[in-house]
């Protein structure tokens, strides 16, 4: 799965402040806001910190009633534009010492 970790959990910054026709304005602060379509903004809402990389390409494959391997490029492409524009980190806890 590329390189991303796909146990690695994804969580979202920023809030949603509005849209802009159809697209979802996510605000980082008070100067940097971002435009995102609605798949971007489907996944960014699905960045709890709960659920990992594996999770969110399950879920929306099951929603999107495709296989995972149709989904898995598509959202690993997401994840990593918003980890690159900040609007999601990736939680640093180790699941092996549970």
């Amino acid at each position: 799965m590329s390189d991303l970790d796909p146990e690695s959990k994804p969580i979202k910054q920023g809030k949603s402040v509005g849209m802009e026709g159809e697209d979802y304005i996510v605000a980082l602060n008070d100067k940097d806001a971002y435009l995102l379509n609605p798949a971007a903004y489907y996944i960014w809402s699905l960045c709890d910190g709960n659920r990992s990389v594996s999770d969110i390409i399950t879920k929306v494959s099951e929603e999107l009633m495709l296989s995972k391997e149709d989904v898995e490029t598509p959202v690993i492409d997401i994840l990593k534009a918003l980890s690159e524009n900040n609007l999601i980190v990736f939680s640093e806890t180790s699941q092996e010492e549970q």
